[in-house]
């Protein structure tokens, strides 16, 4: 058997992914899983003294299902159910209000942001009144203030802090084609999220051990190299090497990190197997150069790579890339090479035993599946490939086809084994890397070795340093302008919806029949394979993770997505006209809602291009996802209200909307637009009697959107001067559908709004938790009193409504709510 550590790593990946699904079931399962374990390798000693292999084999795979089981539903249990958790739910109402004194490590160096910084920290206690309870879980915080930049240096990781924090739950976001962020923090130890006013608020209070102390003087160390001698020809070549050396992303902007994910070729930025591999070769080169032993040299490098493990912050998957290496490296000490899949499947063990959550982690399924697809498939493309090799007649030419066909076989069987994973995780299908790969893998080749001689240099000749610093310089920059190949051509990178579990399950069995060997297995293999792929691009509501019911005949649709302290509707008439009204955005500064949040929901909802993008005001809130939108979406046009000439965001989304060709359209009272049978009005806002400064909420666009007998009315964040000048101009149908306005504050939602309004329904559009306290609970009392039903996204996900201008059908993504309504006579 080539692999036979396959027998204990494939069953103990089935058995953590059950046991993770499981493990909220009967709170016996982890023993019991333990103890049928134990059984199971006991039956296996006993196959073993009767000469059966079979059985042994079979006790064994038996055992390591039923302990990954086990695993699996503990460290589930111990992720999603942390004491700090405990904690924090049994803390009153008013107490949450108010900062909490937490106590723990921190995990990784803080990294500045552009609100100041962030830290994440492993805590272990909490003070209440100078009293400390253990509370262990981990917690991410952002720290504000001016102050963050003169300290940073000083939150190194694995040193102890004491930080006075307002915590709160992490959001999450209930639509159709997203995952639960929650889950997903929780796996990475992370369950509670919040924000310190100031830095004089983070105290070190005691030291990391020597280990970490090194590893973050190191790092400091390399990054001021890497600035001194890479960053000064340019600030993100520099940011790049940092990332490629010592993974530190932090200095790295989000539109070059999601220009390269686009490209398919982040993973070269990703500190992961490629680079792990560089450094092996470079450290066993140096050692060989040097006349060291060999034993002596994969000793060395074992040595080498577990510091180089500890320096870049010892990530998930760091620790997986050095735990292959070394075990590479201690069969060669050994003098015992095992066939690459068996090293394979060892480190995969291992990585579950340490962290059976990984069973569930992007970048262990992304990094072990394509090591995997490159071992089954490329030894195979290699081999067909052979013909290729004797037509050259030069040794350098023949080097150069035979390098680019084992680069082309590696990057097609790492695309195929990672696209349907893509898929289901990222949302995305990329082809691009295909082609970039090319450029992509030697150039960070380039930047990783010119990077390390500048480090080796620096203290020995600047001048050699900054040859080499302009060499790692012009490596980054062509890797990042590689990625605009997706810009000429946006085809080779599709976003999708998830795909079903049926259709992942389908495309990779299809993708294990390509190892066959019969040749009519194999095409039939290669024909479902593009049949799946197909499926996952065009992807019908029936084979999408999340199937959305499909809009009744002739209807409208209006969708009020969940997106947390936000607004954001969408508007689909019955001739398939999409009109997008605001694209909510305040999760925070390093969170793009527009690209995790609102396009991924949307595309859920099978939308593709929008007519219209309404911008209601300029609050963040309202306008922060617009700059995805306008880039995956790609309105016909743009309108807005009020204008204010000066706010930045407004002025960035009109030069993208002229760099696009879009029309843009200022609204004003009466205006109306008519699709079919549906008429859009727009109620507000009065042609303005200044220009304005600063953006209002008064100044919120206000649109009625009616079909026969049926008013959606969309209030914008209109407050009471604003509710009171339209109370004149409310004509509205016999059945109102409202959206409540500024989100039911306070401020809003007036008592004479109400009556006049007449809704039938209303939708609070609010996020968890907020600091605001929408809705308020006078204005929910008003509605009730009014008798009108509340739907609320923070409680119930999207909402959506459907009506055919006589009935309308109200029902939620998140809590399944459903109201029926008829006419009602106003």
């Amino acid at each position: 058997m080539r692999a036979p550590a396959s027998l204990v790593a494939i069953p103990l990946l089935v058995g953590s992914g059950c046991g993770l699904l499981l493990h909220e079931g009967e709170p016996s399962l982890p023993l019991c899983a333990a103890a049928g374990a134990v059984l199971a390798w006991i039956a296996a000693l006993g196959l073993l003294s009767s000469g059966d292999d079979r059985g042994v084999a079979c006790a064994i795979a038996t055992g390591c299902l039923l302990a990954g089981v086990s695993l699996g539903a503990t460290g589930a249990r111990r992720a999603y159910h942390p004491s700090l958790l405990a904690w924090f739910d049994g803390r009153l109402a008013a107490e949450r209000d108010e900062p909490a004194l937490v106590e723990g490590v921190l995990r990784e160096d803080a990294a500045l942001t552009d609100y100041g910084a962030s830290l994440t920290i492993d805590v272990d206690r909490v003070l209440e009144r100078d009293v400390p309870r253990a509370a262990p879980g981990g917690v991410r915080l952002s720290v504000g203030g001016a102050g963050a930049p003169a300290v940073i240096d000083a939150w190194r990781a694995g040193r102890r802090v004491r930080v006075a924090a307002l915590l709160r739950r992490p959001t999450t976001y209930r639509n159709p084609g997203l995952p639960d962020e929650v889950r997903a923090l929780a796996r990475r130890g992370v369950v509670l999220v919040g924000a310190v006013k100031s830095a004089a608020l983070v105290e070190v209070i005691a030291p990391g051990g020597l280990a970490d102390e090194t590893a973050a003087a190191a790092r400091r160390w390399a990054r001021s190299g890497l600035a001194a001698h890479v960053g000064r020809f340019s600030a993100r070549s520099g940011a790049i090497a940092a990332a490629i050396l010592i993974g530190d992303r932090t200095g790295l902007s989000e539109d070059d990190q999601r220009r390269l994910q686009e490209a398919g070729t982040y993973h070269v930025i990703a500190i992961s197997g490629g680079n792990i591999a560089i450094l092996t070769a470079i450290l066993l080169v140096v050692w060989r150069a040097a006349g060291v032993p060999p034993r002596v040299a994969a000793l060395l490098s074992i040595s080498t790579l577990l510091f180089y493990g500890q320096l870049t912050g010892a990530g998930a998957s760091v620790a997986r890339a050095v735990t292959a290496a070394v075990i590479y490296l201690a069969g060669r000490m050994l003098e015992h090479r095992g066939p690459p899949l068996n090293a394979l499947a060892v480190a995969a063990a291992l990585a579950l035993c340490a962290s059976p959550l990984a069973a569930f982690d992007a970048g262990f399924i992304l990094s072990f599946g394509a090591t995997l697809g490159i071992l089954l498939g490329a030894p195979r493309l290699w081999m067909w490939s052979g013909r290729l090799r004797g037509d050259r007649r030069t040794r350098v030419i023949g080097g150069l086809v035979r390098a680019s066909i084992a680069l082309l076989a590696a990057t097609i069987c790492a695309e195929v084994a990672l696209a349907a994973a893509g898929a289901a995780i990222f949302s995305r299908i990329t082809f691009a890397g295909l082609f970039l790969n090319f450029a992509a893998i030697p150039l960070m080749t380039i930047v990783q070795a010119a990077s390390m001689a500048v480090l080796a240099l620096a203290p020995v000749s600047s001048r050699a340093a900054d040859a080499f610093g302009f060499a790692a310089h012009l490596a980054a920059e062509g890797l990042v302008g590689s990625a605009r190949l997706v810009d000429y051509a946006p085809w080779l990178s599709q976003n999708v919806p998830p795909p079903a579990w049926w259709l992942v399950a389908a495309y990779y069995s299809s993708a294990i029949m390509l190892l066959a060997r019969g040749r009519r297995v194999r095409a039939g293999a290669a024909a479902l394979v593009v049949l799946a792929a197909a499926l996952m691009l065009v992807c019908p509501s029936c084979a999408a993770r999340d199937t959305v019911p499909a809009r009744p005949p002739n209807a409208l649709r209006v969708i009020f997505l969940d997106v947390g302290q936000g607004d954001a509707t969408l508007v689909a008439t019955p001739d398939g006209r999409m009109l997008l009204v605001d694209t909510a955005g305040t999760a925070g500064p390093s969170f793009n809602i527009g690209e995790r949040v609102l396009a991924p929901s949307l595309r859920a909802f099978g939308i593709t291009r929008l007519a219209t993008l309404v911008v209601t005001h300029a609050d963040p809130d309202h306008v922060g996802g617009a700059p995805a939108i306008m880039r995956r979406f790609r309105p016909g046009a743009v309108w807005d209200g009020v204008p204010v000439p000066r706010d930045e965001a407004m002025r960035a989304l009109a030069a993208s909307a002229d760099a696009r060709l879009i029309p843009w359209r200022t609204l004003q009272t009466g205006d109306r637009e008519r699709y079919g049978g549906l008429e859009v009005q727009v109620l507000h806002p009065p042609p303005p009697e200044w220009e304005r400064q600063k953006v209002r909420n008064n100044d919120s666009v206000v649109l009625e959107v009616r079909t026969g007998d049926v008013s959606v009315l969309l209030a914008g964040d209109i407050e009471r001067e604003a509710e009171h000048d339209l109370l004149a101009r409310l004509a509205l149908a016999p059945t109102v559908v409202l959206k409540a306005p500024h989100h039911g504050s306070a401020t809003s939602s007036t008592q004479d709004f109400i009556r006049a309004a007449g809704a039938s329904a209303v939708i609070v559009s609010a996020g968890t938790n907020n600091r605001f306290g929408h809705p308020a609970p006078a204005v929910v009392a008003r509605y009730a009193a009014a008798g009108v039903p509340l739907f609320r996204t923070d409680r119930d996900g999207a909402v959506i409504v459907d009506t055919d201008g006589k009935t309308v059908e109200i029902w939620t993504w998140g809590t399944r709510r459903r109201l029926r309504l008829s006419r009602v006579a106003r």
